[in-house]
Formats: C-alpha cells, sequence, structure tokens
C-alpha cells in the first residue's frame, strides 16, 4: 500500500518554497487509477495525466523532464515504496516556449501536447470571489457617491499610480530635476505595494477599494485597464495543519500569474477583514496554524516587491488593533476611515433624495438626529452606510409598502427609532 501522507511540494522557479499541492500522493494515485481504469490508459499515463491536472490553474508551467521524476517517484509510492516527500519544481510561466497572450490574458498557441500547464483564467478565479475590469461605468457612480472621502480619494489615487506605474514616477523626476532620475524615486519602487483601509464597518473602505481601478484606469488614460481580484475567504482554510500556508501561497501565486499573463495591466489585489489573516503574533491565544499563515503572508508580500509585478495589495479591516506590527510597518499607505461629521452626514442625505428638497431645519434636525450627542446613539454618529443603507432604505420600504409617495417625515421617523451600528471592537 502506498505511504498515505507524502506530501507533493512545490518549489519556484529561484528555488523558493510554493507550498504543498493540496493533494497528497496516495490520494493522486487513487485517482490515476481510477483514471487507468476509466479511459483504459497504462497507469504512468494517468498519473501524468492526474498530476498535470491538479497543477492547472497555479500559474506555472512544469518542464517535462521536471513532470516525468514526479510522476517516476508516484510510481515507486504506488508499488509500495516508501518516500518522505516528492517536490516538483515549477517553471515561471514566460520563461519558456515562446507563449504569448491576447488581450485578454489567453494563451494564444495552439495546444498539442497534454503534458503542457498553461495558465487557466477559470481556474485562477478559484481563489478569488471575482475578477472586475475597469473603467467601469457602475464603479464610475459609486465612487462618486462616496461622500466625504475626498482626501482618501486623492491619496489612495496618487499612491496607486506612483506605486503600479514607476514610469511615471521616473518621467516626473527627469522634468523637474534636470534629466535625472533620484534615487528616492528607486527607493519607492522597492517598497512593498501594500495599502492599509482601517476603520468602522461601513464607512466606505471596501466600496472605495472596489471602485478605486476605476478612477486610476481613468485617469492614466488612453486604452489602459485595470483590474481587481477580490480573495475569496476560502484562504483562511479550515485549520488543518499547513493548510492556510498553502492557500495564501497558492492565490498569491495565481494573482501574479494573472498579473504576468496581462502583460503590464495593473492588478488590484483585494482582501477583506485581512485580520482574519494578519492577526498580530502578541495575541496569546494566536494558534500555531495562524502563525504560519501569517509568516507565509509576510513572505508574498515581500516577493510583490522583489518581483516588480505591476500589484498592489489593498487590506481592509475593521480591528486594526489586531493587525500584526509587522504589516503595518510594510504599508506604503495607511488610510483611516472615521464615521462622518455632522456636514458630511448632511451631505450624504441631501446628495440621495434630492427630490425632497429637504429644508435646512430638518436636514439640521436629521443631523442631530444621527450624530453623537442624540442620548439613544450612545455618543456615536452613524456610519455613512447606517445612512445610506437603513435610514434611507426603511424610509423606502415604509413608503412603498404603504402604496404613496416617499415623505421627508419617513427620514425623520427611522432616524429617531434606528441606532447606529457599534464598532467592531464593542460586537
Amino acid at each position: 500500500m502506498p505511504v498515505t501522507n507524502t506530501p507533493i511540494q512545490l518549489i519556484g522557479p529561484l528555488g523558493e518554497p510554493m507550498g504543498t499541492l493540496r493533494i497528497e500522493a496516495s490520494a493522486l494515485i487513487a485517482a490515476a487509477e481510477e483514471t487507468a481504469r476509466t479511459r483504459d490508459l497504462t497507469k504512468r499515463t494517468a498519473l501524468s495525466i492526474t498530476l498535470h491536472e491538479n497543477l492547472k490553474g497555479i500559474g506555472y508551467r512544469v518542464e517535462e523532464r521536471e513532470l516525468s521524476a514526479a510522476v517516476e517517484a508516484l510510481d515507486k509510492i504506488r508499488r509500495g515504496e516508501r518516500l518522505p516527500v516528492i517536490q516538483i519544481h515549477l517553471q515561471d510561466i514566460h520563461q519558456a516556449g515562446g507563449i504569448s497572450f491576447d488581450k485578454n490574458g489567453h494563451d494564444t498557441r495552439e495546444i498539442t501536447d497534454p503534458m503542457v500547464t498553461t495558465l487557466d483564467t477559470q481556474k485562477v478565479l478559484t481563489f478569488f470571489e471575482v475578477e472586475r475590469v475597469y473603467p467601469n461605468d457602475t464603479a464610475r457612480r459609486w465612487y462618486e457617491r462616496l461622500i466625504g472621502l475626498d482626501d482618501h480619494k486623492a491619496r489612495l489615487l496618487i499612491e496607486l499610480e506612483m506605486l503600479l506605474y514607476p514610469e511615471r514616477l521616473e518621467e516626473w523626476s527627469k522634468q523637474y530635476h534636470d534629466s535625472q532620475v533620484l534615487l528616492l524615486c528607486e527607493l519607492y519602487h522597492n517598497r512593498v505595494p501594500l495599502i492599509l483601509l482601517e476603520g468602522d464597518v461601513g464607512t466606505g473602505k471596501t466600496a472605495l477599494a472596489e471602485t478605486i481601478g476605476d478612477a486610476l484606469a481613468r485617469r492614466i488614460g488612453g486604452n489602459t485597464q485595470v483590474h481587481l481580484l477580490k480573495i475569496n475567504t476560502q484562504v483562511r482554510g479550515t485549520g488543518q495543519v499547513g493548510e492556510m500556508s498553502d492557500l495564501i501561497v497558492q492565490a498569491f501565486t495565481q494573482a501574479e500569474a494573472r498579473a504576468q499573463a496581462l502583460g503590464g495591466a495593473p492588478v488590484l489585489l483585494l482582501l477583506d477583514e485581512a485580520d482574519a489573516l494578519a492577526v498580530s503574533r502578541e495575541t496569546q491565544q494566536m494558534h500555531h496554524e495562524d502563525k504560519a499563515g501569517l509568516n507565509t503572508l509576510l513572505q508574498r508580500l515581500d516577493n510583490l516587491r522583489l518581483a516588480h509585478l505591476p500589484i498592489a495589495a489593498l487590506f481592509i479591516t475593521n480591528r486594526p488593533e489586531s493587525l500584526d506590527p509587522a504589516i503595518r510597518r510594510r504599508a506604503a499607505l495607511d488610510l483611516h476611515f472615521e464615521r462622518p461629521g455632522d456636514l458630511v452626514r448632511a451631505q450624504i442625505i441631501l446628495t440621495s433624495v434630492p427630490e425632497l428638497r429637504i429644508e435646512k431645519e430638518t436636514i439640521a434636525e436629521l443631523v442631530r438626529l444621527t450624530g453623537p450627542d442624540e442620548p439613544k446613539n450612545k455618543k456615536m454618529s452613524f456610519t455613512a452606510s447606517d445612512i445610506t443603507d437603513r435610514l434611507l432604505c426603511a424610509a423606502l420600504h415604509r413608503a412603498y409598502s404603504e402604496r404613496r409617495a416617499l415623505e421627508v417625515s419617513d427620514l425623520l421617523e427611522q432616524a429617531r427609532l434606528l441606532e447606529p451600528t457599534l464598532p467592531h471592537s464593542a460586537v
């Protein structure tokens, strides 16, 4: 019987560990034997096909000799020999075979060899909830509706431009510094392309992160496209030893492969609830698996800096106090989102229901009812989403259910009834 726990380790083009294949040797061998029976293949051929299928989507190719060596090792295990580990050395997708891609990032070659591993866009999306492409008119409208975040918008937009388009920074330097590229420009480009967005729930962090790609694409102009990959929560894993580290490695590897396949188009890598992966190691209850996952996350962020790929990671957290200091130190930009003040809350309401033409006295009352001085609010103001997603929508629901026009009194009624969302730390 084959050894049941032989891991298949993946080694990167530079010799760096890339985690382990999510299927162990015994399970892969069992799948291959089933393939051999159902497709009338030799067991070695079935091993090659099964291994190839399990390597798809990680964004790298495997040379034929490397694949043959791995199949030989699997065949030894199948015949009863004990091996502690199988290592497969991956090949960067742009280093062999003259691969070229079309404008959508698809391999343009005619595939005739079933043993050639190529980038599969559908597989790339396995670790991501969605891939969005900008410019996008819907994103533009949402971006413009983010009231009170003008400073955050400007800072994030400039930071992304400087990180993802270093040639623009060099052009600026040459224009204003006697055709010289400042040493500081090189130092700037060598930073970790990580941006933190932190603050209470409902303050606009995720909305800004998911729409900034549109503003960036329009700022750069031309035929520029910006892609956003939102990391799936499955990367957190189920708690099995080594699982989180492997999933993080594979998610980042797929993002890097996608960036390479896009031929220079920038990629925004979005991680919501980042504190779930980047919780501080000073937490006494921190599990060993969480520590290993955090260390892997730090390594992958450092790799982004060294690889100089057009990728910027956007980490969002409602619990900034829980982030590990090493994550915070690496951030090129740290944006803190506050609950909206009186003027911003007034503007959110007025711009959301301009048809009601709310008078000054009434808007002042709505501001008071949604502010920290209202007793029911327990010294907290409403968040932006408290106003747009709860107060205004509840008023709309009331008017619709009663089959009548929406009135200012509906807004006042809900403002008197609702309480603001508690900070995450208070939940």
